[in-house]
């Protein structure tokens, strides 16, 4: 380890705080790492009940699946299985595909850096009922007219970019019907296997020594109503299935939500896109990662007032995710920055708790 003693205190100081009695998580594991050597990890606050977290128990990932994912969009194009420049009218048959421009020339590739057009979320039971679980009738969902309003009927472009669960979530159907594979099982032989990681998918449906979550749904209930749509408030407590409330009711792991991840996983995947090489090339790392906007392929860019802050470098990128984690990687200073935590409401904005995080952790390190 590098630093100085009192710069590593105030780190731990900090995790301490975040689980506190009346701090703002029940449980958070944090790790600071470079391409080579893990410089900082403590976990604090509790797996379930009063039992004591320990390093590399399994937290909720909510949307840090996503990066996972569009490893995984890579792979598959790298291998030319999958091109992402594949077009949804390519891989699904659809009358809604057929009578309008909402999603013509839609690509993969759109999916996963959110500028298809798509909105941003749905609460798919409600939405569709019992038939939620059905395939073709969540294709069909997906695909309709209103959930493509942010497209332009005439040049069938996106009006701007959108971050979206739903788009992520078509993405996964589309590689399911593509290559007639389940997604974790893609995910498990693909991107785990050659890490040299567990089998996230497989392990997805029962995850080993998962962390309690509190988190309640009040945000899904607050976007509902925003569509003049009733959800009803549930259970602020879940231990090995997801707080999302659309994975949840899916029930297999889908696009954008449903991985249960360890610090030490989250490390492997994040010094792969730092220093490519076994799943990854340069080549489509850095094509991942071009362009503009707020979002690349798989990640959130840099932003002085996001998750990341004015502690990393400008070329910076990473993720979140709902429950409350995050990882960040900064080529410039060679560190990587990962923050598993199970925040205890919907309301309480965690990114000035990720700043904070990755402030102390540059000083430090």
């Amino acid at each position: 380890m590098s630093g100085g003693q009192p710069e590593i205190e105030a780190l731990d100081g900090f995790l301490d705080g975040l689980t506190r009695p009346v701090g703002v998580a029940s449980a958070a594991e944090a790790l600071v790492a470079a391409s080579s050597d893990i410089l900082y990890r403590r976990a604090a606050g509790f797996r379930v009940g009063g039992e004591p977290l320990c390093p590399g128990m399994r937290f909720d990932a909510a949307s840090l699946t996503k990066p996972w994912m569009a490893t995984l969009g890579l792979v598959l194009d790298q291998a030319g299985v999958l091109p992402l420049s594949t077009l949804l009218a390519e891989i699904f048959e659809s009358p809604a595909l057929a009578r309008g421009a909402h999603t013509r020339g839609v690509s993969l590739d759109q999916l996963l850096r959110h500028t298809s057009g798509i909105a941003a979320w749905a609460p798919l039971a409600v939405r569709l009922g019992k038939r939620h679980v059905v395939p073709e009738a969540l294709v069909s969902f997906l695909l309709s007219d209103d959930l493509w309003a942010s497209r332009n009927e005439e040049s069938a472009s996106p009006a701007g970019s959108l971050y979206s669960d739903p788009g992520y979530i078509l993405w996964g159907l589309a590689v399911e019907k593509a290559t007639g594979r389940r997604l974790g099982a893609l995910l498990d032989s693909q991107v785990c296997v050659p890490l040299g990681v567990a089998s996230l998918g497989a392990l997805a449906a029962d995850p080993p020594a998962p962390v309690e979550c509190r988190l309640d749904n009040g945000r899904e209930v607050e976007l509902a109503a925003e569509q003049g749509l009733e959800l009803s408030p549930q259970r602020s407590f879940h231990l090995g299935v997801p707080q999302d409330g659309n994975a949840r009711a899916l029930g297999e792991l889908c696009g954008h939500a449903g991985l249960f991840l360890t610090t030490d996983e989250q490390l492997v995947l994040g010094r792969e896109w730092l220093r490519p090489g076994r799943v990854l090339n340069v080549a489509a790392r850095d094509r991942a990662l071009a362009g503009a906007g707020g979002h690349a392929l798989g990640w959130a860019r840099w932003s002085a007032d996001g998750s990341s802050g004015p502690a990393l470098s400008k070329s910076s990128f990473g993720h979140t995710g709902f429950t409350g984690g995050s990882l960040w990687i900064d080529p410039e200073s060679d560190r990587l920055f990962v923050l598993l935590a199970h925040r205890l409401s919907s309301r309480i904005d965690f990114n000035p708790f990720r700043r904070e995080f990755h402030r102390l952790a540059a000083v430090a390190f």
